[in-house]
């Protein structure tokens, strides 16, 4: 069954709900202290909240592929969003019911709901654009990464301090009522729609066939590592200059205001030079760069301690860096597999799913440790520098 596709998705609404499920998972963390203080938590129990987030992350990825194939992109959208509303309401209501356990189920089913953004955000794209176009897409939809997580950390913080904890998640639902309005206003992008996708069969053997293309694969693992980063950032870091530093909750939000900056310089650069070099070029720059930037993080927390400087300046190259990561690979990934809406649920799976192995090991592995964070820095970025020897074998291969 054909569909009309006589429009292309708009920036700027793409730009907003591709950010839904990063401002979800981070909006609160200003307020995982407190959280910790009114459930009477260890730091480690704390940050539960944050990998129940990227475990429903992760499992998300998979059935919005099918959903988006079966019902269009714009109905999947729907269902999503309208889940992530419910679990935010719930995220608040735990308060109410002294529940961590509701919290963290909570917590699950609002991610459920909002990893759709940029599931089908990443699906559009691909759905209209061409690899190089898609790029440069891509790296401007990072903004999103960018500006609207941060603005969500300093929202979370100022509400934890003028309001309380919950009010985050009271927020959290209204920003979800607004999503959920923009996207009625997207244009349909899928060409056709599929009876046969939620097919169990069906979907398994999509699923199989994309496990088997090494070049999603490895750009999945490779952006995994990336994400992983950022994530164990949001989760380690307001306990870093909260309760190491000293910063309230509202100033630990501002002062998140300053790493982005880097992914927006990033951002422009990466769309300015991919038409003028080589993917392989873009991609081992932002690597070596990340290694030499996590060393002005880690030397100071070695040799000092932390401080306000050696916990945000750092970020600022090192989301620098990752743009040019994030915005090659994820196209490049994409570019090999027909089923753009399954291969994106397989490439976003596979991210998420690393950043929660990452996120969870960083909470059994000395949690209250802050030389784990810059670390754990320098080990992922090591392993992208492998992950570059085998997308530069692969990208000599045909396409699979």
């Amino acid at each position: 069954m054909s569909l009309e596709n006589s429009r292309k998705p708009q920036f700027f609404i793409l730009l907003l709900i591709v950010s839904f499920g990063s401002v979800g998972a981070v909006l609160f963390t200003p307020a995982l202290p407190s959280i910790q203080s009114f459930f009477h938590l260890t730091i480690g129990g704390a940050q539960l909240t944050v990998t129940s987030y990227l475990i429903g992350y992760a499992l998300g990825q998979l059935p919005y592929g099918p959903l988006a194939n079966r019902f269009g992109r714009k109905r999947t959208l729907y269902i999503g969003i309208t889940i992530a509303i419910i679990g935010s309401l719930l995220c608040a209501f735990s308060a109410h019911f002294e529940s961590f356990i509701l919290l963290v189920t909570a917590r699950f089913l609002q991610a459920l709901g909002a990893c759709v953004g940029l599931k089908i955000s990443f699906t559009m794209i691909a759905d209209v654009y061409e690899q190089t176009e898609s790029t440069r897409m891509i790296s401007r939809i990072l903004v999103a990464f960018a500006i609207m997580p941060s603005i969500a950390i300093a929202i979370g913080g100022w509400l934890t301090q003028l309001l309380n904890w919950q009010s985050c998640f009271y927020f959290l639902s209204i920003f979800g009522v607004f999503i959920l309005w923009l996207s009625s206003q997207l244009p349909e992008t899928a060409k056709s729609i599929d009876h046969t996708a939620l097919n169990l069969r069906s979907m398994l053997q999509g699923y199989r066939l994309k496990i088997k293309n090494q070049r999603l694969l490895t750009s999945a693992a490779m952006m995994g590592c990336g994400t992983s980063i950022v994530y164990i950032f949001a989760s380690k870091a307001p306990f870093i200059g909260i309760q190491l530093v000293g910063l309230k909750p509202n100033e630990f939000g501002t002062f998140n205001l300053i790493p982005p900056l880097g992914m927006l310089l990033g951002s422009f650069l990466a769309s300015q030079l991919v038409a003028r070099f080589h993917l392989l070029q873009v991609l081992l720059f932002g690597i070596i760069a990340s290694l030499i930037t996590t060393l002005t993080m880690l030397i100071p927390f070695i040799l000092i301690k932390p401080t306000l400087w050696s916990l945000f300046l750092p970020m600022i190259l090192i989301y620098a860096s990752e743009t040019f990561i994030y915005a090659n690979i994820s196209s490049f990934g994409l570019s090999s597999a027909k089923d753009k809406s399954n291969a994106s649920a397989v490439l976003n799976f596979i991210n998420m799913g690393t950043a929660v192995i990452a996120v969870l090991l960083t909470e059994l592995i000395l949690p209250e440790s802050a030389l784990l964070m810059p670390l754990s820095f320098l080990f992922f970025f090591l392993i992208m520098l492998l992950f570059w020897f085998r997308i530069r074998r692969l990208s000599k291969e045909p396409h699979q």
